[in-house]
């Protein structure tokens, strides 16, 4: 099943038809200055509870719910006599009600209003759902969301002018359709695609559900090509174990052995007697640490120190070449090979819907 929501200010119904007439009206009898459609168009598409404080604001010496009700009965006269849909509405609706979409609205209004807007413009029976807040804290989000929960549809779209209704379809996993023509068009940063007029609804729905079938069949393919990176980080290298020449140059750096890797077999005694001759002599508490490795070869130093002048072979094994150090990135374990397919790119974000377990997968 496929489902579109409609808001009804702004989005449906032309609401400078019946609500600024109300407003004048309502003003004449209580004496006070009309305000201007700038102010006015503030309260459009909001929460009751804004109109009412306002009403609260005047303090015409009657109870705010009085109030309330009188202007109620006055918008519902001028919606029942001059109350009219955007051009193109009942059109637009009729088509998408043949093409298998189930049509709904989602309004902050009272109950009463989308009911005598749709029956008036004769589309009533096009539409399943119609869902005002059955509280005050009741917001469009959680609206849209129970609506979900309860038809569970394969495409949802969602249809407004303000930021509420497309914070309302982001929440919901909603296709967000923003109404360009209505109250806010700076309002509809969040909205999958922008509309100038009501007729372009058929097209936008068409467009991003055919491209969003191009999206996940390319998707596959890439998901595939990061594979052979990962077969770059174990490449076959010489271990430390299975090359004993290169051992002294590439643990000479590591500062808990200084310099046991210096003391090979065939070149301890020449290296060694140069040793003593080049530097200083070495206090009494570092000497262990360099004769432990080699105690037996430290008799043999006590030869003269003839070879003095040819004592810059010692310098050799501090140079030592970058190459080796190559070894060190074999041990550390931290380099995990990335998975063999990576998550496939979502054609759609995720719902913010608590309650919405996303079975359907292709989604």
């Amino acid at each position: 099943m496929n489902l579109i929501m409609f808001d009804m200010d702004g989005t449906l119904f032309r609401t400078e038809t019946s609500f600024f007439p109300s407003v004048r009206e309502f003003a004449s009898r209580h004496a006070f200055p009309a305000p201007d459609e700038e102010f006015l168009r503030s309260f459009i598409g909001q929460s009751g509870s804004k109109w009412r404080a306002w009403l609260e604001q005047l303090q015409l010496g009657t109870s705010t719910h009085e109030l309330a009700s009188e202007f109620d009965l006055l918008e519902q006269k001028y919606v029942k006599t001059q109350g009219e849909l955007y051009p193109g509405a009942t059109d637009v609706l009729r088509a998408l009600a043949q093409d298998g979409w189930k049509l709904g609205v989602c309004s902050n209004a009272s109950g009463w209003y989308p009911e005598m807007i749709l029956t008036r413009a004769g589309v009533r029976d096009l539409f399943t759902v119609i869902r005002v807040p059955a509280r005050p804290d009741q917001t469009k989000a959680m609206m849209l969301c129970e609506v979900w929960n309860e038809l569970r549809p394969e495409q949802c779209a969602m249809v407004g002018d303000r930021a509420d209704d497309m914070q309302a379809a982001y929440a919901g996993g909603y296709f967000a359709i923003g109404a360009v023509y209505g109250w806010a068009p700076e309002e509809l940063e969040l909205a999958d695609v922008r509309i100038h007029d009501i007729a372009e609804i058929p097209t936008a729905l068409a467009r991003h559900w055919s491209q969003e079938g191009e999206v996940k069949s390319a998707s596959a393919p890439t998901t595939v090509a990061p594979a052979p990176v990962v077969s770059e980080a174990p490449a076959p290298q010489p271990s430390v174990a299975e090359t004993p020449a290169a051992t002294p140059q590439a643990q000479k750096p590591l500062p808990a052995e200084p310099m046991v890797p210096v003391l090979l077999p065939e070149e301890t005694p020449s290296k060694m007697v140069d040793m003593p001759s080049e530097t200083a002599p070495r206090p009494a508490a570092e000497t262990p640490a360099i004769t432990r490795p080699v105690a037996s070869p430290v008799q043999t130093y006590t030869e003269p120190s003839a070879k003095a002048p040819a004592v810059v072979a010692p310098v050799e094994p501090v140079v030592t070449p970058p190459a080796p150090v190559a070894p060190l990135r074999l041990t550390p374990e931290a380099v995990t090979p990335r998975p063999a397919e990576a998550p496939p790119a979502a054609a759609n974000r995720r719902s913010w819907n608590p309650f919405r377990r996303h079975e359907d997968k292709s989604r």
